[in-house]
């Protein structure tokens, strides 16, 4: 009895230990997939920014709202802005979490930066004279 017991333990014990590994995949791994913006918030000092900057701001809000981009398993993108399109290739830092992307693969150049994953949701802030702009995008 004690031998049927034990085996059907260690059976049990083995299923549970692969259900839990194969739930624990890498961040990465969530990241492919059609992405739109869920939400746009600016924080700007409204009384050191100039009528000019405030216009500005709210039109890089606005253009932030109308963003979606496609992530593929194969590292390359789609990003649409303003109903214009462009290819471009992602890649994923592991140890900050930030997602950035290249328009050209392999070019030597700075990568611009599309947000940190956190969670299910990738956040992006960019600094905007006397403020900033926080764009939160989700899978869609």
């Amino acid at each position: 009895m004690m031998k049927i017991f034990r085996a059907l333990f260690i059976v049990f014990a083995a299923l549970s230990a692969n259900l839990l590994i194969s739930s624990c995949g890498a961040p990465e791994d969530n990241i492919p997939g059609q992405w739109i913006t869920e939400s746009v918030e600016a924080n700007i000092d409204s009384t050191k920014a100039s009528a000019a900057s405030l216009a500005s701001i709210d039109k890089a809000v606005a253009t932030a709202k109308t963003t979606t981009f496609t992530l593929k398993e194969d590292h390359s993108m789609v990003l649409t802005i303003d109903g214009y399109r462009s290819e471009a290739f992602w890649s994923y830092d592991e140890e900050d979490g930030m997602i950035t992307f290249l328009f050209e693969a392999g070019k030597v150049e700075n990568p611009i930066e599309l947000g940190k994953l956190e969670g299910d949701k990738i956040i992006y802030t960019s600094s905007v004279k006397h403020g900033n702009i926080t764009s939160v995008y989700v899978k869609e």
